[in-house]
């Protein structure tokens, strides 16, 4: 698994808000270590790596179910 684009890189990449980024993590959508984890130890509120790949994957399973 490849953590490599923050927060706004992953937004850029997959087209969509932050806002709908942080939607989809509060909604269970986007977990925890499948699709993102944090990107330094004892901070409070450390920034995000994300897993663009894992992250398409899940959305477009999500978006057949949808339709």
């Amino acid at each position: 698994m490849a953590y490599s684009h923050s927060t706004r890189e992953a937004c850029e990449a997959l087209r969509i808000s932050d806002r709908t980024l942080l939607r989809l993590r509060r909604e269970g959508v986007l977990r925890a270590g499948d699709h993102f984890r944090a990107a330094g130890a004892g901070v409070s509120r450390p920034p995000l790596l994300w897993n663009i790949e894992e992250v398409e994957r899940t959305l477009a399973r999500r978006s057949r179910r949808v339709l």
